[in-house]
């Protein structure tokens, strides 16, 4: 069934910013352990729905990490969600572009 007034969440997809050392995997690049904390923080103050890296082949970190990654989050309003968008270090830094869409859930449990 649709829901008309399904929930809303934000989605900052992570991207490799200018400052991104080409050729690099995503977890060794020099501040991925920034990212990590940033990450860690909005889940710690339960803003995180779905966060992690993409990837060309399963197995978490035994896996192949791709360039990028995908948070899913809450927000109170768009100022928030570019907020917590662009707070990440590793976006003010320049290792990480990141792009906040705006996403309706008609289709849920």
């Amino acid at each position: 069934m649709v829901d008309e007034n399904g929930p809303h969440y934000f989605v900052a997809f992570q991207t490799p910013g200018p400052n991104w050392v080409p050729g690099v995997k995503y977890n060794e690049q020099p501040e991925f352990m920034s990212h990590v904390g940033y990450m860690t923080e909005l889940q710690e103050r339960g803003l995180t729905v779905l966060s992690g890296p993409f990837m060309q082949e399963a197995g978490g970190l035994n896996g192949v990490l791709a360039d990028g990654g995908m948070t899913i989050f809450k927000a109170g309003d768009w100022d928030e969600a570019i907020r917590i968008g662009t707070d990440d270090p590793t976006v003010k830094s320049g290792m990480l572009n990141v792009d906040v869409k705006m996403f309706w859930v008609p289709f849920h449990d």
